[in-house]
């Protein structure tokens, strides 16, 4: 929900001079005045553009009578998907607003094309909301908001971290992993990941339904694992992270903690969170956070440790 409430919050406190743009269903005044006897007056000079102004029912009636069909199915049906969402009018108004024409290439204050000031604003408030929402301190974390969904925050967070064909560990899919985390069978790649890393399972212990800690510390210790992943997208245990850490400290791995399914939970502090132990921490923000579709990549700032030679060392993440 973070960068939902981003885009309703910069909203609310828009400057009102030019809220008046917007009512009566018209979405592309000409330019901005400070009354609304003004917004009258040019409205009567103005032949609009009919089709940017017209609700979509008008524009194409198919398309409108599609989503209205998939409105009744979502709201009839009883949703056994745990990973479907329900988000409310707010956030689809704001997913649905003008932003959706601006290109926003690159980061707040550094951007590749002009006019960003108010994605910049945006962006810098969903920033600032989604670490208050896991309660992080921002000198300690930092969070990246653009990823379009988890998979592709997964991705991008190995690409960052690794180098092509170096090793990744992570619970196998048919144990309740996911397919971004680099699943492969015996005869084939089957995801993006395990194309362009080595990929190696852990596995629970079928007799307890738990994860084997430790098998995985001994898989870990032969293979060697460069980033290990701890999460899930239908394990119905809690994680071990405290665990997890030490085998990747062991390791000298990274710690990378999928939380898609669970952070709305974590967010609520009813189950234990993985930022006192990951290096990284993915989440989507479609899911049990009920904002748009979307992800986060939170990544930890700072000094990581004093090195044998009594010099700072940081981690190194911040380029995420």
């Amino acid at each position: 929900m973070a960068m939902s409430m981003a885009l309703r919050r910069l909203s609310s406190t828009s400057n009102t001079s030019i809220r008046p743009l917007f009512n009566g269903g018209s979405f592309y005044p000409m330019y901005s005045v400070s009354s609304q006897a003004a917004v009258e007056k040019d409205r009567s000079r103005v032949n609009w553009i009919k089709q940017l102004n017209e609700p979509l029912e008008a524009v194409d009636p198919e398309i409108a009578d599609i989503i209205e069909l998939e409105k009744a199915r979502q709201w009839k049906g009883l949703e056994l998907i745990p990973s479907e969402n329900f988000t409310s009018v707010s956030v689809m108004q704001a997913v649905g607003s003008v932003m959706t024409n601006k290109y926003s290439e690159g980061y707040p204050g550094a951007r590749y094309y002009g006019g960003n000031e108010y994605i910049d604003m945006a962006e810098l408030l969903c920033q600032k909301r989604a670490l208050e929402a896991f309660r992080l301190d921002p000198t300690k974390w930092g969070v990246n908001v653009q990823s379009l969904s988890g998979s592709p925050a997964n991705f991008q967070a190995y690409t960052a971290l690794l180098k092509p064909h170096e090793r990744i560990m992570a619970l196998d899919l048919p144990h309740g992993g996911h397919l971004s985390h680099g699943y492969q069978t015996d005869t084939k790649k089957i995801s993006a990941v395990s194309i362009f890393f080595e990929t190696m399972p852990y596995r629970l212990d079928e007799s307890t339904g738990y994860i084997d800690y430790d098998q995985l510390e001994k898989s870990a210790a032969l293979f060697r694992p460069k980033l290990i992943v701890a999460g899930a997208s239908a394990y119905a245990r809690l994680y071990d992270y405290a665990r997890i850490r030490k085998v990747c400290d062991k390791q000298k791995a990274i710690m990378l903690a999928d939380m898609a399914h669970i952070s709305g939970l974590v967010a609520a502090g009813v189950i234990p969170s993985p930022f006192e132990y990951a290096d990284i921490v993915t989440t989507t923000t479609h899911k049990s956070l009920r904002g748009p579709r979307g992800a986060m990549i939170f990544y930890r700032k700072g000094v990581k440790e004093i090195n044998k030679q009594g010099k700072e060392v940081s981690f190194g993440l911040s380029y995420l």
